[in-house]
C-alpha cells in the first residue's frame, strides 16, 4: 500500500536507529506537506523507532518545529560498548 508521504520500507530492508525528518530552508525551499511527515511519524511508531522532526523548513524561520501541536526530539537509547 503506498504511503502519503510516497515513501515505504519493506519491513525485511527497514532497521533505521532514527527517523529524522526535516523540510527543506533556504530562498528556494520547496514547500513540505505535513501529511508526509505525520506519514513517516506513523511508520516510525509502528517500528518502535524514535522520531525526530528537525524543521518545517521554508524561507520562514518562524515556521518551526511543531507537528500537531507538540515538537518531536525521541532520540536513541545510547548503545553500550564491551
Amino acid at each position: 500500500m503506498a504511503q502519503s508521504s510516497g515513501i515505504e520500507w519493506p519491513e525485511s530492508t527497514w532497521n533505521p536507529v532514527t527517523g529524522i525528518v526535516g523540510g527543506e530552508s533556504g530562498p528556494e525551499a520547496r514547500p513540505m506537506d505535513p501529511a508526509w511527515v505525520t506519514d513517516l511519524r506513523a511508520q516510525c511508531r509502528r517500528a518502535g523507532v524514535p522520531f525526530f522532526f528537525k524543521q518545517r523548513g521554508g524561507t520562514n524561520k518562524k515556521a518551526g518545529r511543531l507537528l500537531q501541536g507538540r515538537t518531536w526530539s525521541q532520540v536513541p537509547e545510547p548503545r553500550r560498548t564491551s
